[in-house]
Formats: structure tokens, C-alpha cells, sequence
């Protein structure tokens, strides 16, 4: 799913900066900082993806604690925004973060996996792409995942672009 030589390309940090003003002179807010990530580990799982929040299907994502661990990062917080890449590194949306927890593994739930909106939507597809996915990264990079594996979830909002009204076609 994961392969080094299939990973996202890096962010594209001129049109990530015209997404991001674009997002707020037209919604009229002024947010200090923001992350630019992919929410997959392939190119394909990136494009997926992002496409999924596009479309509003995607809702919530689920990274491994240990990768904010390891980057020394913070744990991401509600308020906070991200600027979703696809896997050419190109931005597409910006979310923002509506509830932050902490969860292993083993306690997703229904809830949790509809709101990932991805596959066929059910917990049991869920778990199977990413014991999959995780299990592939962890033996690339040489450590231990499970059941009790700690889960940093995310759920959000997608708040750009916003999505199209249909009115009635102009004539």
C-alpha cells in the first residue's frame, strides 16, 4: 500500500499558500497556522482520499500516535486546520478539526469507521486496510503494531472549497 518509492510527493508550497489565502478572503477568517499533509502513505491512498474529503464522504482519519512521536510533533487539537494533499503533492481541501481523541486500535467502532468514509464504510472493511497498511509500513520501518496500538482520530470539517449550490442554470 506504502512502498518508499509510490510515498506522496512533497507539498507544493506555492499553490498550498494560494489555496490557503483564497480560503480566507472568501470565508473572511484569519488563522495564524496550519498544517499541509497527504492522509495517505501512497500516492494512490493520498489521491483516494482527498477525494473523499472533496466529496464529503471523508469525515474523520486515523494516523498512528507514534508518527507524531517520532517528527516530535503535537498532537493535532480541535480548532486546528490541514490543507489535504494528493499523492502529485497538490492541495485540494483545507479541513478543520472538530474533536481530537485518542483511541486503540482495538476500540474503533462503527461510528468511527463510517465517518473515515472509506471502502464499503463498514468496520470490518476498515480494519482490514489498515491492518494492511500499518502492518506493511511497520515492518519497512522496523517496529511493533497490534491491537492496542494507540490511534490518534481525527474528525473534521471540510470548510474549503465549500461545496457548490445548484441553482438554476443561467441564461
Amino acid at each position: 500500500m506504502g512502498r518508499p518509492d509510490d510515498a506522496p510527493a512533497p507539498g507544493d508550497k506555492d499553490a498550498i499558500e494560494v489555496l490557503w489565502l483564497d480560503y480566507q478572503r472568501a470565508c473572511q477568517v484569519k488563522v495564524e497556522g496550519f498544517a499541509a499533509a497527504p492522509l495517505g502513505s501512497s500516492r494512490i491512498l493520498a489521491d483516494e482520499r482527498a477525494l473523499l474529503v472533496m466529496q464529503g464522504v471523508k469525515r474523520a482519519h486515523a494516523t498512528l500516535r507514534r508518527e507524531f512521536e517520532k517528527d516530535l510533533e503535537p498532537l493535532p487539537a480541535v480548532g486546528e486546520h490541514l490543507v489535504v494533499l494528493d499523492g502529485a503533492g497538490q492541495p485540494r481541501a483545507i479541513v478543520r478539526n472538530t474533536h481530537v481523541e485518542l483511541r486503540r486500535f482495538c476500540d474503533i467502532d462503527d461510528g468511527f469507521a463510517f465517518a473515515a468514509g472509506e471502502g464499503d464504510l463498514t468496520l470490518r472493511w476498515w480494519l482490514t486496510a489498515h491492518r494492511q497498511e500499518w502492518s506493511e509500513q511497520a515492518e519497512r520501518e522496523g517496529f511493533e503494531i497490534g491491537e492496542t496500538s494507540e490511534l490518534v482520530l481525527e474528525f473534521f470539517d471540510c470548510v474549503w472549497p465549500q461545496p457548490q449550490t445548484l441553482g438554476p442554470p443561467s441564461q
